[in-house]
């Protein structure tokens, strides 16, 4: 009897791209985990179900076209060619492109992060752009918003995306409303060998779901407040001076000044009349005096950082006269005060206690692997 053949491929069916080994027999096959490959220490049941997936008798194997108009009882689908299919659809795309413009068409993709299309949808956006057109549509879970913005924003990669936790160097991993057992197998792989290494597990979930039973501490936060909680381990990190200075002020929007009459950053066309409105402003608590700040030249003019203050208020002469300013990180540090980890063990059912050993614990056992997921929404 003939031996089975195996193949190294991967599961497509979410984001995290399982490594797996598929056995062929007699045109069908089973899918098993591949330990060889760097994600494939476990398979999950969708995964498992891949070939009943493949074999299914409604999947669509080859193009269709509608012979009948839409609304008909009958759609009137007809078969055609692979060749056929690809020249219909650039012959109406040319079309639309010379009667209306690329603009007039918009490209879509469905959630990445949750479906096949994942490995697909930078190949979409290619020819998006090669078409001329600025229109793409992303769906997206409820869910996906918050992690993805906020983490854009924050870090300039959105979560999920470019950005994945360092698991395998991390001493400390905070998991914030994320159960990889169920959302991801090889971060939950990959969480287990480092907790076996030593590393530290910071788990935020009402649940205790998952590997949220191997953290310490598990904070057990009270659904929708976990902004609170965030304020308050941020409060007790800034009072307790367990933070990066050095990398606030480099590398950070941090320094640059604030303008208390509008809440807004304060700007070098602020200062005077010809100033770049896209450059901003710092000031240099040593010498006393305000700095231009160019973001497209990844830092400041200024070849020391240590001397960029973080607080304080400082009065900046403007071509409109004095402007009373502070830096970013004061307003920051101020927000926080107000939810001290007694004001947020009200709010979050999280004890005070608890939420400053999670400071400590994030402090003290660098680096720190921070991933989020559905939870936090």
């Amino acid at each position: 009897m003939t031996e089975a053949p195996e193949v190294a491929t991967y599961c497509p069916l979410c984001v995290s791209r399982c490594g797996a080994l598929a056995t062929v027999t007699n045109g069908t096959f089973e899918l098993h985990r591949d330990p060889s490959h760097p994600t494939g220490n476990a398979l999950c049941v969708k995964g498992k179900a891949a070939p009943d997936i493949t074999a299914h008798p409604d999947r669509l194997q080859y193009p269709m076209r509608r012979t009948n108009p839409k609304g008909a009882p009958d759609p009137g689908w007809q078969r055609i060619n692979w060749d056929e299919a690809l020249a219909t659809v650039a012959d109406r795309l040319r079309a639309l492109a010379r009667d209306h413009g690329p603009e007039s068409v918009v490209f879509s993709s469905v959630s990445p992060s949750t479906s096949a299309i994942v490995d697909c949808v930078d190949w979409i956006q290619r020819l998006q752009h090669a078409f001329g057109s600025p229109n793409f549509v992303v769906a997206m879970e409820l869910c996906g918003w918050g992690r993805h913005q906020a983490s854009l924003y924050t870090y300039g990669a959105p979560v999920p995306g470019q950005y994945m936790p360092d698991l395998d160097r991390a001493e400390c991993i905070l998991f914030w409303g994320y159960n990889p057992m169920v959302s991801r197998l090889a971060h939950a792989t990959s969480t287990r060998a480092a907790l076996r290494r030593g590393a530290k597990l910071v788990v935020v979930d009402p649940r205790q779901a998952g590997l949220a039973a191997k953290a310490d501490p598990w904070l057990r936060v009270r659904p929708g407040t976990d902004a609170a909680l965030a304020l308050a381990i941020t409060n007790v990190m800034i009072e307790r001076g367990w933070y990066d200075e050095a990398f606030v002020r480099r590398w950070t929007n941090g320094p640059l000044l604030v303008r208390t009459d509008t809440g807004r950053l304060l700007r070098a066309s602020d200062l005077v009349a010809d100033g770049d409105s896209g450059h901003y402003v710092a000031w240099d608590q040593v010498v006393g005096r305000s700095v231009v700040v160019d973001p497209a030249a990844g830092g400041t003019d200024v070849d020391d950082h240590d001397v960029l203050a973080l607080t304080g208020r400082v009065e900046v002469p403007t071509f409109d006269g004095t402007v009373a300013c502070r830096p970013a990180f004061d307003l920051v540090a101020e927000q926080c005060r107000t939810t001290s980890p007694t004001v947020a063990e009200e709010i979050t059912g999280v004890t005070a206690t608890e939420i400053e050993r999670t400071a400590q614990v994030l402090w003290e056992h660098r680096p720190v692997a921070f991933y989020t997921w559905s939870g936090l929404e």
